[in-house]
């Protein structure tokens, strides 16, 4: 009776033994049969260019490539989140007095608690330690007009929150932060990073034209790349933008009063293309170029009474959400033509909704004895802390999804 019993346990623990190695031959067999299919649900992130000198040293380029699909980032809404903004009005020493809404009276603060929220995916949460460590070593350098230097700001300002000694980021030159000044440097000594913005309003080469009265006029060398080009060498890290177009083009010799301005524009961009193509080693660099960023002037432009101030809230529905200007098409065909890489930073109809986040009269400080009514209104800048913010996120978005 008893060996009867040792023989029928000895027989069940032997069944199952052989029941559990086949349940777990076929669990490695299902897992590698739908590996490959499961992993195309997994989320992940287009981004127009790759790049291995951005890539972890723990990730191979096919490890990269797996990650580049799905996400358009880009096409989203704003949302409200309390968090925001990610550094405090008036806590930023480098926002000068042009984008310094609240230090300057703007009596409301709800544009600021707006958040960039891609309708595909969630946009990885702005960790400044983080984006240094992604520095280190490197220069990253903003090229362009009033809108970049808006930017520049905003970006010196995210990454000083990442510093505890504060001390340790400065101009190498002393220089404080205004517009008549075109050229900055500042150092985070830590992290053996700088961070650079170079004026240059077209990319290509301006000029002066002297008129049969003896007056001067503006004269862009659409054939020819700005002065400052030897400076973008130096980077690691360049972000591009120009958009404002004057009225008078010249190729070689040849002067052209009437060129349309969007021919202009296309032509200039070309040249700008052809000198990143003949210049910059994808290998080595990362290029990215920022979209047209948009204007909410009522009632007139810049320079004939547009107001923007009173607004609140941003625009959230509606068909000026799907605006797209005629210059965006032609930056993008542009980009698409070159030989390098160019990741586009698209923040048009990100911007489109924004007319809440301009400075409006709260560009300057009120002095005594005037009046707001006296001031003509900002409504292409942008109040810092605020929307360029967004467009640094997505920034440190782009090198955290490239790895």
């Amino acid at each position: 009776m008893g060996n009867s019993i040792a023989h029928k346990t000895r027989y069940a623990l032997t069944f199952l033994c052989f029941i559990l190695l086949v349940l777990f031959t076929l669990f490695l067999f299902t897992k590698r049969t739908l590996e490959p299919y499961l992993s195309f649900y997994q989320p992940s992130f287009h981004i127009h260019s790759s790049n291995a000198a951005f890539i972890d040293g723990n990730q191979t380029l096919d490890t990269a490539h797996e990650n580049r699909e799905m996400c358009d980032l880009y096409t989203g809404t704003w949302v409200k989140d309390d968090d925001y903004p990610i550094y405090k009005p008036g806590s930023c020493p480098y926002v000068d007095e042009a984008f310094d809404c609240q230090s300057n009276g703007r009596p409301d603060s709800n544009y600021l608690r707006w958040r960039w929220k891609p309708d595909g995916c969630d946009l990885p949460r702005f960790n400044a330690t983080d984006f240094l460590e992604r520095l280190r070593g490197k220069r990253l350098m903003l090229v362009g007009d009033s809108m970049n230097r808006n930017q520049f700001e905003s970006i010196l300002c995210l990454l000083r929150e990442g510093l505890t000694n504060k001390s340790k980021m400065y101009e190498v030159h002393g220089y404080k932060i205004t517009k008549e000044r075109g050229y900055f440097i500042f150092k985070f000594e830590d992290y053996n990073c700088t961070v650079v913005f170079v004026r240059s309003h077209f990319l290509v080469k301006e000029g002066i034209r002297i008129n049969e009265q003896g007056n001067s006029n503006p004269t862009l060398s659409i054939d020819k790349i700005d002065k400052t080009s030897d400076r973008w060498k130096q980077a690691d890290i360049l972000i591009f933008n120009t958009a404002h177009w004057i009225n008078y083009y010249k190729e070689g010799d040849y002067l052209y009063p009437k060129l349309d301005a969007v021919e202009a524009y296309r032509r200039a961009l070309k040249t700008w293309a052809r000198w990143i193509d003949e210049n910059i080693k994808p290998e080595a660099k990362l290029v990215l170029y920022r979209g047209y960023s948009s204007a909410h002037f009522r009632g007139g432009d810049w320079n004939s009474g547009g107001s923007c101030t009173g607004e609140s809230e941003p625009i959230l529905s509606g068909a000026v959400l799907d605006t797209y200007p005629f210059k965006m098409k032609i930056v993008e065909e542009v980009i698409q033509e070159m030989e390098v890489p160019v990741i586009l930073l698209n923040v048009t109809r990100l911007t489109n909704s924004r007319k809440d986040g301009h400075p409006g009269i709260y560009g300057k400080a009120l002095k005594e004895g005037k009046t707001n009514s006296m001031r003509r209104e900002d409504c292409s800048h942008w109040c810092l802390p605020g929307v360029p913010d967004a467009w640094n996120e997505l920034i440190y978005a782009t090198l955290v999804f490239k790895k």
